[in-house]
This record gives structure tokens, C-alpha cells and sequence, in this order.
């Protein structure tokens, strides 16, 4: 071996040496900033509800897996349906790294379509991880007749909805609007539940909802006993227990591709946490790889099956892509959606 080659292979072992001490210099600066304190979650729902369970079995386990092994707890906001908590994340909590939140999973679409009242970049968070998705499934009642979403080239098939910013109204609405679909939908029922009981007596034909509570719908019998049947599936990632087509595949051309995918997205940042803008580098990457681990962690992975919560984890960076496109959305997509769904 040459002297040029021993120098090179020395310069190269100390590279690497210095890499390593920096690395361990920069995770004892992060125990040492959380060692003895307290990170807050902020909760953009009500106690008892989706975000409230899956918060607390975040809580309950991940500071373990943070340097410094700092305690966590929750803070409720709900309102606003969670843009108050993406305002106060984004603009008043600590940007220290002792503040994180589980906003509403449309959060980026809504910017996006210029939502009212929103005072945040969703694609300026950072984003630690999910916990799970959101994936939609449209389902319709099996006294309907319907079977697949190319009976809806056939026949009118009426959904019913909560409102024109939910998934329940948009699905359907681009159904009709955008791909040519002959759905029709209703509007104004005050809850999902108000809606199974007309569904049940035949006033609707169907509905969108999580695929997680459809699962847990009826005590899980109508899925199980085929009360209710899939014929849609909204979000980016394809659900292998659902064998039917994603809203996104039914497009026939590039644009109409991005609009759905626009309006997926809700589904596909589900139940992400996230920190305020500006937190130091060094502690957003502790935390990430602190929920990625919490996500292997035995002890939450049961305390999720108590919950009965389903888990699909994707991390931050996987989430902080899906937020950034979404927001990057051209305006003229953005026309052509508020079109698409009959927004002013």
C-alpha cells in the first residue's frame, strides 16, 4: 500500500470518526435540552374521540423513545374543525420542540383550496409521523342493488353527507361532476349515524366513511355479514383488504388524476403528528425517529390494540412530501376542484 492510499484510508477514518462524534454530540445536546421536561400534545379534537385515543397511546409510550426521556401530556383544541389548532401550533406554540399536535388530516387540502380562517403552511410543520391513515371507503347499503361504481354509469345512486368541506360530500360530488357518474347527493344530516338509519330504510343508497369505522360499524356485523358492500376506496395508498379501485385510478386524464389526488390526501396524511415551524433541526429528527420507533415499541403496539386503533405508520418525511405537493397544487387545478366539488 501506497503512502497516498494510507493517507487517503487515514483521512477517510477520521472522517468518519468526526462524523460519529458530531452525530454524538448533537443526540447529547437533545437529552440534555428534554431531559426533566414536559412535551405538550395538542389535540385538535374532544375528548373520547379518534384524535383523543390516538394521541394518548402516542403519549404513553413515546417519550421513551425521546433523548432525555421528557414526559408528555395532552392539551384539547378542538373547533374550527382543527384549524384552531393548526393556527395555535403554527403561530403561538413553543417552536422549541416541546409542543406537538394531531391536526385535522385535510389540514393541507384546505389550505390549499384557500379554506377560511387559515393562518398556517401546512408544508412548514414538521411533520414526525403517522400513526395510521384515513382511507375512505364508499359503501352502499346491499338492499341498494348496487355492486360495483360502474353501476353509477347505469343508474342514479343517491350518498348521503354531512356537509360540502367533508369527504362524504366531495367523493361523490366528483363522481358526478368530474368522471360523468350518475351520483346524486344529499346534504345536511348532522352525523354519519343519521345517516346509516335513512340508508337502512332506503332514502340513501350509501355513504363514505373511514374504512376504520366501517370495520367497527353495527359492532363490525355489517361488513362481516356483507350488509354493507365497498365499491370505492379514496386515499393514496391501495388497502389490500379492499378490493376495489381507488378514486384516483377512475381518471382519465392527467388533470383529473391531480384533482383526486388533491382530494385523496386527506386520507393519506390521516393521523400525522407534527411540529410547529422552526424547531432545531437536531430535535426534529430525535423526534422522528422517536415516533418510528414508538411505532415498533411492543408496549404501545398493544395499548393501540386495546384502543382498537388500526396502525400503519409512514414517517415524517414520507408525510412532509404528501404536505408540500398537496399546497403545491397549480391554481389552475385548484379552479378546476372548487369547480369539480360546486364551491364559490
Amino acid at each position: 500500500m501506497n503512502s497516498i492510499t494510507v493517507g487517503r484510508a487515514l483521512h477517510g477514518a477520521a472522517l468518519v470518526a468526526a462524523l460519529a462524534m458530531s452525530a454524538s454530540a448533537a443526540a447529547a445536546g437533545v437529552a440534555d435540552f428534554y431531559k426533566g421536561k414536559t412535551i405538550t400534545a395538542v389535540v385538535g379534537g374532544s375528548v373520547g374521540g379518534g384524535y383523543d385515543l390516538y394521541t394518548r397511546a402516542l403519549t404513553h409510550n413515546m417519550g421513551r423513545h425521546i433523548p432525555g426521556n421528557p414526559s408528555m401530556i395532552e392539551q384539547f383544541m378542538p373547533g374550527a374543525g382543527g384549524t384552531k389548532a393548526a393556527n395555535y401550533l403554527y403561530n403561538v406554540a413553543p417552536k422549541d420542540g416541546t409542543a406537538i399536535g394531531l391536526i385535522s388530516n385535510a389540514a393541507p387540502m384546505y389550505q390549499a383550496l384557500g379554506g377560511s380562517g387559515v393562518k398556517y403552511d401546512a408544508a412548514k410543520f414538521n411533520w414526525i409521523g403517522r400513526m395510521a391513515s384515513m382511507q375512505y371507503a364508499l359503501m352502499v347499503w346491499h338492499a341498494s342493488g348496487v355492486r360495483s361504481i360502474d353501476d353509477l354509469k347505469a343508474r342514479e345512486v343517491i350518498f348521503g353527507s354531512t356537509g360540502r368541506s367533508q369527504g362524504n360530500y366531495m367523493v361523490p360530488i366528483l363522481l358526478k361532476n368530474l368522471l360523468g357518474l350518475k351520483a346524486k347527493v344529499i346534504i345536511g344530516y348532522p352525523g354519519t349515524k343519521d345517516i346509516d338509519l335513512v340508508m337502512q330504510k332506503g332514502e340513501v343508497d350509501g355513504r363514505l366513511g373511514t374504512w376504520a369505522s366501517w370495520l367497527i360499524a353495527a359492532g363490525g356485523e355489517w361488513v362481516r355479514d356483507k350488509k354493507v358492500i365497498p365499491i370505492l376506496q379514496s386515499g393514496l395508498e391501495h388497502m389490500p383488504d379492499l378490493n376495489v379501485p381507488l378514486l384516483r385510478d377512475l381518471a382519465r386524464n392527467d388533470d383529473q388524476r391531480a384533482i383526486l389526488e388533491l382530494v385523496a390526501s386527506d386520507a393519506a396524511v390521516g393521523r400525522a403528528f407534527l411540529l410547529p415551524p422552526d424547531v432545531p433541526a437536531d430535535r426534529v429528527e430525535a423526534m422522528r425517529r422517536a415516533f418510528d420507533a414508538t411505532m415498533k415499541d411492543p408496549a404501545f403496539l398493544e395499548e393501540a390494540k386495546k384502543f382498537r386503533l388500526i396502525i400503519e405508520p409512514m414517517t415524517g418525511e414520507w408525510v412532509q412530501q404528501v404536505a408540500v405537493k398537496t399546497v403545491s397544487t397549480p391554481p389552475n387545478l385548484i379552479a378546476e376542484t372548487k369547480k369539480a366539488l360546486e364551491w364559490k
